[in-house]
């Protein structure tokens, strides 16, 4: 691989890395608030913030963030550092799981400017990260 592949290369790879370290540190914090106190209150997330879901409270939701945006983030950053052959499509797959995750709360009207739109670039630096690791790596092949 030429010098200046091997840079952007890097970058996107130090890039993907610190977005999903970030992702998955912040994912659980929310998941394992929301767990200890499934209403809500102690992260003051109203009940009404429900009403357009089919849960009764935050227990289920923490869950699945807490695996699918939590865990697989941080899975994934250890594949990384492991240098993973496959560490590209793990950075697109999990830049697909936020988007996924955060269009699912947009459809059930849990949109929430300050958090969702920050997240939702996090998902596309994500995809664009995998794309970009993938294009670098078979260049070099």
């Amino acid at each position: 691989m030429s010098s200046d592949l091997n840079k952007r290369y890097r970058r996107a790879r130090t890039t993907a890395l610190v977005l999903l370290i970030f992702l998955g540190i912040t994912a659980l914090v929310g998941a394992v608030g929301m767990i200890l106190d499934p209403t809500g209150e102690a992260m003051e997330l109203p009940p009404e913030t429900l009403e357009h879901t089919p849960f009764d409270n935050f227990l289920i939701p923490a869950i699945i963030l807490g695996v699918f945006n939590g865990i697989l983030s941080l899975v994934f950053a250890v594949l990384i550092v492991r240098q993973s052959r496959l560490q590209s499509w793990f950075v697109l797959f999990q830049g697909g799981v936020l988007s996924v995750w955060l269009t699912a709360e947009v459809v059930m009207d849990l949109f929430y400017a300050p958090i969702t739109l920050p997240y939702y670039l996090v998902a596309v630096l994500l995809i664009l990260c995998g794309i970009l690791m993938n294009i670098f790596r078979t260049v070099q092949s």
